[in-house]
């Protein structure tokens, strides 16, 4: 993939020809190779409790559940203006789920420069868990109603991004020398179905984007689709789907900040 014609192309235009230019494969795993177990625990978060078990809203115990089941049919029935459903539920469901703990906030729309082949361009996350110094996860929705752009790309584009600003802090603020590598804990939206993604970012990458080069090694980005009980489809409506989903988002919370295992002095997210 040496001879492909690596462009300055906005991270929002990235497609599968960018992550071939840059030497980046997308990994499918199962939930054991992903989460470390075939099982995952049901979320026992009391604020959750009734909406993992109300399908309708107006038959809520309480306005918090009632709320959250109003984001959710937001996006489960799509409507000319309100495109903005996915991000304010997303947002609302992490919220719900702690991501925003400790010194953590959930950023809704940052942008984030990035040089791609020497030409500065902006990359723009939908949502973002950020800290003080780090941007630690980003998810990016499927806008794929308005246009035919899928947001896998996009999304890796926008942790290439997060690596190169987090390595400027690091540098400028912090007094830190730069990382080697970083992986970025991100997820895709497809409607209420969550794509959950595992992305390392390495300096010899961060240099190929900016550069427009191709890497030596290959980037491999590991990815899991949720298997649902009910029809994939569906998404969250079923108590079934969004049970399984939960699950899984409580899960993906041990990807936050964690240093991971890796042959350099300085590992973090």
């Amino acid at each position: 993939m040496a001879q492909l014609i690596r462009s300055a192309k906005p991270g929002s235009d990235w497609t599968e020809n960018e992550l071939d230019a840059y030497h980046i494969t997308v990994v499918s795993q199962t939930k054991q190779q992903f989460f470390g177990v075939s099982n995952l625990p049901r979320t026992a978060r009391p604020s959750l409790v009734g909406f993992m078990t109300t399908e309708d809203r107006q038959l809520a115990a309480d306005s918090e559940t009632r709320k959250l089941l109003h984001y959710l049919d937001l996006v489960l029935d799509p409507k000319v203006g309100q495109e903005a459903a996915v991000d304010n539920f997303a947002s609302k469901l992490l919220e719900k789920l702690g991501y925003d703990d400790g010194d953590r906030i959930i950023f809704v729309r940052r942008a984030l420069p990035l040089v791609i082949c020497g030409v500065y361009f902006s990359v723009q996350t939908d949502i973002c868990v950020m800290d003080d110094n780090e941007i630690l996860l980003l998810v990016q929705d499927d806008k794929r109603l308005l246009s035919l752009k899928d947001p896998e790309p996009q999304v890796i584009a926008e942790a290439i991004a997060a690596f190169a600003v987090n390595n400027k802090v690091r540098v400028e603020s912090l007094s830190l020398p730069p990382l080697a590598a970083a992986t970025f804990p991100a997820i895709t939206m497809v409607g209420t179905n969550p794509i959950f993604y595992k992305i390392t970012v390495t300096a010899e990458l961060s240099t190929a984007v900016r550069q427009g080069t191709y890497p030596a090694t290959e980037t491999s980005v590991f990815k899991y689709i949720p298997v649902l009980p009910k029809r994939q489809s569906l998404g969250m409506r079923p108590l079934e789907n969004r049970v399984e989903i939960l699950a899984c988002l409580e899960a993906f919370k041990q990807f936050l900040g964690n240093r991971l295992p890796m042959d350099c002095s300085d590992w973090n997210l």
